[in-house]
C-alpha cells in the first residue's frame, strides 16, 4: 500500500486530536459554518453496537 493512500475518513473532536498527539498530521479542520449540520444530525441518529471484531450501524427509526 502506498504510504500516502487514504484508508479512513473520520470526524474528530479536539479531544480526539489531543489523544492522537502531535505526530498526527492528517486532520483537515472544518469550520462551523452550518454546511454539515444536516449530515451531523443524521449521524447522531445512528447507534453503534459491537459485532465480533467490528461494529454494526443501526439507524434509529422514528416511531
Amino acid at each position: 500500500m502506498p504510504k500516502d493512500e487514504i484508508v479512513a475518513v473520520g470526524l474528530l473532536t479536539q479531544r480526539d486530536l489531543e489523544r492522537l498527539g502531535d505526530r498526527f498530521r492528517g486532520a483537515i479542520p472544518v469550520h462551523p459554518d452550518g454546511m454539515f449540520d444536516d449530515l451531523l444530525a443524521k449521524l447522531d441518529q445512528i447507534d453503534v453496537e459491537p459485532l465480533g471484531k467490528g461494529v454494526v450501524l443501526i439507524p434509529r427509526i422514528k416511531a
